[in-house]
Protein backbone atom coordinates (compact mmCIF):
# COMPACT_ATOMS: atom_id res chain seq x y z
CA UNK A 1 0.00 0.00 0.00
CA UNK A 2 1.60 3.80 -0.71
CA UNK A 3 2.65 5.19 2.36
CA UNK A 4 4.30 8.52 3.28
CA UNK A 5 7.16 9.00 6.01
CA UNK A 6 6.64 11.16 9.00
CA UNK A 7 8.09 14.63 7.85
CA UNK A 8 5.30 15.48 5.37
CA UNK A 9 2.65 13.79 7.84
CA UNK A 10 3.67 16.51 10.73
CA UNK A 11 3.65 19.09 7.80
CA UNK A 12 -0.03 17.78 7.12
CA UNK A 13 -0.96 18.01 10.98
CA UNK A 14 0.11 21.19 11.47
CA UNK A 15 -1.48 22.74 8.62
CA UNK A 16 -4.67 20.75 9.63
CA UNK A 17 -4.84 22.09 13.49
CA UNK A 18 -6.28 25.42 12.17
CA UNK A 19 -9.28 23.33 10.85
CA UNK A 20 -9.62 20.15 13.32
CA UNK A 21 -9.83 20.46 17.01
CA UNK A 22 -8.17 16.85 21.10
CA UNK A 23 -9.06 12.73 26.93
CA UNK A 24 -10.21 10.94 30.60
CA UNK A 25 -12.50 9.91 33.94
CA UNK A 26 -13.49 9.55 37.37
CA UNK A 27 -13.43 6.38 39.33
CA UNK A 28 -16.95 5.71 39.56
CA UNK A 29 -17.75 6.85 35.75
CA UNK A 30 -19.29 4.41 33.43
CA UNK A 31 -17.60 6.33 30.89
CA UNK A 32 -14.59 3.85 30.75
CA UNK A 33 -16.33 1.48 28.83
CA UNK A 34 -17.56 4.65 26.11
CA UNK A 35 -16.00 5.08 22.87
CA UNK A 36 -16.30 8.57 22.25
CA UNK A 37 -16.05 9.60 18.19
CA UNK A 38 -15.62 13.04 17.05
CA UNK A 39 -16.23 13.11 13.25
CA UNK A 40 -15.91 16.58 10.72
CA UNK A 41 -15.89 17.40 6.99
CA UNK A 42 -14.01 20.37 5.39
CA UNK A 43 -14.08 21.94 2.14
CA UNK A 44 -17.17 21.12 0.76
CA UNK A 45 -16.53 17.30 0.87
CA UNK A 46 -19.36 14.82 0.74
CA UNK A 47 -19.77 11.22 -0.26
CA UNK A 48 -21.26 10.26 -3.53
CA UNK A 49 -23.93 8.12 -3.76
CA UNK A 50 -24.39 5.04 -6.11
CA UNK A 51 -28.02 4.47 -7.43
CA UNK A 52 -28.35 1.79 -5.26
CA UNK A 53 -27.88 4.00 -2.57
CA UNK A 54 -24.32 2.34 -1.60
CA UNK A 55 -21.24 4.94 -1.56
CA UNK A 56 -19.02 5.79 -4.45
CA UNK A 57 -15.89 4.04 -3.95
CA UNK A 58 -12.92 6.10 -2.98
CA UNK A 59 -9.24 5.89 -3.15
CA UNK A 60 -6.61 6.95 -0.65
CA UNK A 61 -3.23 5.79 0.47
CA UNK A 62 -1.90 5.94 4.00
CA UNK A 63 0.69 8.52 5.36
CA UNK A 64 2.27 7.77 8.78
CA UNK A 65 1.45 10.18 10.88
CA UNK A 66 3.36 8.36 14.36
CA UNK A 67 2.72 7.78 17.75
CA UNK A 68 2.27 10.44 20.02
CA UNK A 69 2.14 9.90 23.68
CA UNK A 70 3.73 11.46 27.00
CA UNK A 71 4.11 7.86 28.43
CA UNK A 72 5.34 4.00 28.10
CA UNK A 73 2.52 1.26 27.51
CA UNK A 74 3.74 -2.20 26.39
CA UNK A 75 0.01 -2.41 24.65
CA UNK A 76 0.85 0.61 22.57
CA UNK A 77 4.39 0.85 22.16
CA UNK A 78 5.18 -2.53 20.55
CA UNK A 79 2.33 -1.75 17.71
CA UNK A 80 3.42 -1.00 14.04
CA UNK A 81 2.28 0.42 11.80
CA UNK A 82 1.06 -1.81 9.73
CA UNK A 83 -0.62 -3.56 12.54
CA UNK A 84 -2.70 -0.26 12.80
CA UNK A 85 -3.09 0.34 9.61
CA UNK A 86 -4.44 -3.14 8.85
CA UNK A 87 -7.23 -2.37 11.30
CA UNK A 88 -8.15 0.67 10.36
CA UNK A 89 -8.02 -0.80 6.85
CA UNK A 90 -10.71 -3.26 7.31
CA UNK A 91 -13.28 -1.10 8.32
CA UNK A 92 -12.21 1.49 5.03
CA UNK A 93 -13.25 -0.70 3.49
CA UNK A 94 -16.53 -1.51 4.91
CA UNK A 95 -17.05 2.15 4.01
CA UNK A 96 -15.74 2.12 0.53
CA UNK A 97 -12.90 3.38 0.44
CA UNK A 98 -10.02 1.26 -1.57
CA UNK A 99 -6.49 1.27 -1.00
CA UNK A 100 -4.45 2.34 -4.62
CA UNK A 101 -0.86 2.66 -5.46
CA UNK A 102 -1.60 4.71 -8.82
CA UNK A 103 -0.58 7.83 -8.00
CA UNK A 104 -2.77 9.62 -10.51
CA UNK A 105 -6.05 8.15 -8.80
CA UNK A 106 -5.36 8.31 -5.45
CA UNK A 107 -7.97 11.03 -3.95
CA UNK A 108 -7.81 10.73 -0.32
CA UNK A 109 -3.89 10.93 2.23
CA UNK A 110 -5.41 9.16 5.07
CA UNK A 111 -2.76 10.52 8.15
CA UNK A 112 -2.79 8.41 10.98
CA UNK A 113 -1.93 9.31 14.27
CA UNK A 114 -2.41 7.02 17.56
CA UNK A 115 -1.42 7.05 21.07
CA UNK A 116 -2.78 8.37 24.72
CA UNK A 117 -3.83 11.34 26.52
CA UNK A 118 -2.17 12.83 30.18
CA UNK A 119 -5.32 13.45 31.38
CA UNK A 120 -5.65 15.85 34.80
CA UNK A 121 -7.89 13.34 37.20
CA UNK A 122 -6.40 12.62 40.09
CA UNK A 123 -3.37 14.92 39.71
CA UNK A 124 -4.00 16.90 42.71
CA UNK A 125 -0.30 19.05 41.87
CA UNK A 126 -2.53 20.40 38.76
CA UNK A 127 -4.67 22.94 39.56
CA UNK A 128 -6.51 25.91 38.15
CA UNK A 129 -5.23 27.09 35.10
CA UNK A 130 -2.80 24.67 34.20
CA UNK A 131 -5.82 21.84 34.66
CA UNK A 132 -7.91 24.42 32.17
CA UNK A 133 -4.85 24.66 29.67
CA UNK A 134 -4.47 20.59 29.59
CA UNK A 135 -7.82 19.66 29.22
CA UNK A 136 -8.04 21.98 26.44
CA UNK A 137 -5.67 20.47 24.63
CA UNK A 138 -6.94 16.88 25.13
CA UNK A 139 -10.03 18.31 24.12
CA UNK A 140 -8.78 19.49 21.40
CA UNK A 141 -6.74 16.57 20.20
CA UNK A 142 -9.65 14.21 20.95
CA UNK A 143 -12.51 16.28 19.70
CA UNK A 144 -14.20 16.39 22.33
CA UNK A 145 -14.51 20.54 22.11
CA UNK A 146 -16.86 19.55 19.63
CA UNK A 147 -19.55 18.84 22.16
CA UNK A 148 -20.10 22.71 23.03
CA UNK A 149 -18.73 22.79 26.79
CA UNK A 150 -15.46 24.58 25.74
CA UNK A 151 -16.87 27.53 24.99
CA UNK A 152 -15.91 31.24 25.39
CA UNK A 153 -14.62 31.07 29.72
CA UNK A 154 -14.19 27.82 30.08
CA UNK A 155 -10.34 28.66 31.93
CA UNK A 156 -12.40 31.23 33.77
CA UNK A 157 -14.08 29.57 37.28
CA UNK A 158 -15.99 33.04 37.96
CA UNK A 159 -17.71 32.61 34.52
CA UNK A 160 -21.34 31.28 34.97
CA UNK A 161 -21.85 30.25 31.69
CA UNK A 162 -18.84 27.79 31.90
CA UNK A 163 -19.64 27.04 34.96
CA UNK A 164 -23.37 25.60 34.08
CA UNK A 165 -21.61 24.24 30.66
CA UNK A 166 -19.65 22.02 32.93
CA UNK A 167 -22.33 20.77 34.81
CA UNK A 168 -24.49 19.85 31.96
CA UNK A 169 -22.02 18.39 30.35
CA UNK A 170 -20.73 16.41 33.61
CA UNK A 171 -19.60 12.94 31.99
CA UNK A 172 -18.01 14.82 28.99
CA UNK A 173 -15.88 16.58 31.46
CA UNK A 174 -15.42 13.34 33.87
CA UNK A 175 -14.43 11.00 30.17
CA UNK A 176 -11.77 14.14 29.07
CA UNK A 177 -10.29 14.21 32.49
CA UNK A 178 -8.81 10.50 32.63
CA UNK A 179 -5.74 8.87 30.09
CA UNK A 180 -7.22 7.76 26.92
CA UNK A 181 -5.96 5.46 24.39
CA UNK A 182 -7.07 7.44 20.53
CA UNK A 183 -6.66 6.88 16.94
CA UNK A 184 -7.27 10.42 14.98
CA UNK A 185 -7.44 10.10 11.07
CA UNK A 186 -7.12 13.22 8.88
CA UNK A 187 -7.98 12.77 5.26
CA UNK A 188 -6.53 15.03 2.98
CA UNK A 189 -6.67 15.46 -0.85
CA UNK A 190 -3.87 13.66 -2.55
CA UNK A 191 -3.80 15.08 -5.67
CA UNK A 192 -3.36 18.88 -4.22
CA UNK A 193 -0.29 17.90 -1.84
CA UNK A 194 1.64 15.76 -4.53
CA UNK A 195 0.97 18.52 -7.78
CA UNK A 196 0.30 21.84 -6.04
CA UNK A 197 2.05 20.84 -2.23
CA UNK A 198 -1.14 22.45 -0.89
CA UNK A 199 -2.58 20.59 2.13
CA UNK A 200 -6.61 20.68 1.71
CA UNK A 201 -8.18 18.72 4.43
CA UNK A 202 -11.13 16.62 3.88
CA UNK A 203 -12.48 15.38 6.68
CA UNK A 204 -11.61 14.15 10.04
CA UNK A 205 -12.44 11.08 12.62
CA UNK A 206 -11.13 11.31 15.95
CA UNK A 207 -11.81 7.80 18.25
CA UNK A 208 -10.91 7.62 21.70
CA UNK A 209 -11.20 5.37 24.60
CA UNK A 210 -10.70 5.46 28.71
CA UNK A 211 -7.10 3.77 29.48
CA UNK A 212 -7.99 2.38 32.49
CA UNK A 213 -9.35 -1.67 31.91
CA UNK A 214 -8.26 -1.42 28.68
CA UNK A 215 -5.49 -2.69 26.28
CA UNK A 216 -4.86 -0.64 23.12
CA UNK A 217 -4.10 -3.52 20.97
CA UNK A 218 -7.21 -5.61 22.14
CA UNK A 219 -9.50 -2.44 21.88
CA UNK A 220 -8.24 -0.76 18.68
CA UNK A 221 -11.08 -3.47 16.35
CA UNK A 222 -13.73 -2.27 18.63
CA UNK A 223 -13.19 1.02 18.62
CA UNK A 224 -12.69 1.23 14.74
CA UNK A 225 -15.63 -1.37 14.47
CA UNK A 226 -17.68 1.35 16.27
CA UNK A 227 -15.80 4.46 14.54
CA UNK A 228 -16.67 3.21 10.61
CA UNK A 229 -20.04 4.30 10.41
CA UNK A 230 -18.77 8.09 11.05
CA UNK A 231 -16.00 8.08 8.55
CA UNK A 232 -16.14 10.81 6.65
CA UNK A 233 -19.17 12.16 7.93
CA UNK A 234 -19.93 14.61 10.38
CA UNK A 235 -21.21 14.01 13.49
CA UNK A 236 -22.15 17.33 14.50
CA UNK A 237 -20.68 16.65 18.24
CA UNK A 238 -19.05 14.24 20.10
CA UNK A 239 -20.91 10.95 19.74
CA UNK A 240 -20.24 8.26 23.26
CA UNK A 241 -21.37 4.88 23.26
CA UNK A 242 -20.34 1.74 25.38
CA UNK A 243 -17.59 -0.74 23.60
CA UNK A 244 -19.34 -4.43 23.48
CA UNK A 245 -17.61 -7.03 25.83
CA UNK A 246 -16.01 -9.52 23.59
CA UNK A 247 -17.33 -13.32 25.06
CA UNK A 248 -17.14 -16.87 23.85
CA UNK A 249 -20.46 -19.16 23.94
CA UNK A 250 -19.13 -22.72 24.23
CA UNK A 251 -22.49 -24.43 24.07
CA UNK A 252 -24.07 -27.13 26.35
CA UNK A 253 -21.23 -29.50 27.76
CA UNK A 254 -21.68 -33.30 26.36
CA UNK A 255 -20.44 -36.34 27.80
CA UNK A 256 -18.77 -38.54 25.39
CA UNK A 257 -18.31 -40.97 27.50
CA UNK A 258 -15.20 -42.75 29.36
CA UNK A 259 -12.33 -43.73 27.18
CA UNK A 260 -11.33 -47.48 27.11
CA UNK A 261 -8.41 -48.75 29.28
CA UNK A 262 -5.34 -49.30 27.18
CA UNK A 263 -3.18 -52.68 27.81
CA UNK A 264 0.47 -51.83 29.46
CA UNK A 265 2.61 -52.97 26.42
CA UNK A 266 5.14 -55.62 26.51
CA UNK A 267 8.76 -54.25 27.55
CA UNK A 268 10.91 -55.22 24.74
CA UNK A 269 14.91 -54.73 24.26
CA UNK A 270 16.21 -51.50 24.62
CA UNK A 271 16.83 -49.32 20.60
CA UNK A 272 20.68 -49.42 19.85
CA UNK A 273 21.75 -45.87 19.63
CA UNK A 274 25.08 -44.94 16.96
Amino acid sequence: MTRLTPPIAWVILAAAASNAAAGPFDLVSGSEEITAVSSKVHNGYTREKLPDGSFKPETYAFAVGGLLSPKSDDSIDNLTFDSISRTIRVQLDGQKYVPSHDLDRIKLLIVVYWGTTFGTSGVQAMQGGAKDRLDLQNASLLGFDSDGVFGRGFADPSNMRSAILRQTHAEVMSALELNRYYVVLLAIDFQAVWKQRKVKLLWETRISLSERRHEFDKELPFMMRYAAQYIGQDTRGLVMKPVPEGHVDIGSVRSLGEAPERQAAEPGPPTARP
